[in-house]
């Protein structure tokens, strides 16, 4: 998330957009976007990136060194929670969509059954 951060800083300076960014590096932009938010993204598109946004590679590493603490934990911890509350979210829509799908094939299979008389 820190790179991601840092990348879209630099591209706000440089007035670009993400879609920009990805066409320069022949990424795609969901591609590009979730190997920035994951922190996994390989060393020749660092390369690249950096080739393309004109900057060291370096840049993309300055980061404060954040010292142990459990408040910062803590933090992390709320974070996760966060997200994982808007993935329960998502699931309960899923489980009502599938229950009114289904439902929609049991009264599509009776209609069936009542016109084959």
């Amino acid at each position: 998330m820190v790179l991601k951060r840092i990348v879209d800083e630099l591209l706000k300076e440089k007035g670009r957009s993400m879609t920009w960014l990805a066409q320069e590096m022949g990424k795609t932009f969901d591609g590009l976007k979730l190997s920035l938010t994951r922190g996994s993204i390989k060393y020749n598109d660092i390369i690249t990136l950096s080739k393309v946004l004109k900057m060291p590679p370096a840049t993309f590493f300055q980061s404060p060194v954040i010292p142990y603490d459990t408040k910062i934990t803590e933090s992390l911890v709320g974070d996760q929670k966060a997200e994982y509350a808007d993935l329960k979210s998502n699931l309960k829509n899923c489980k009502e969509m599938l229950t009114a799908l289904k439902d929609q094939i049991k009264d599509k299979d009776k209609i069936i059954s009542l016109l084959s008389k």
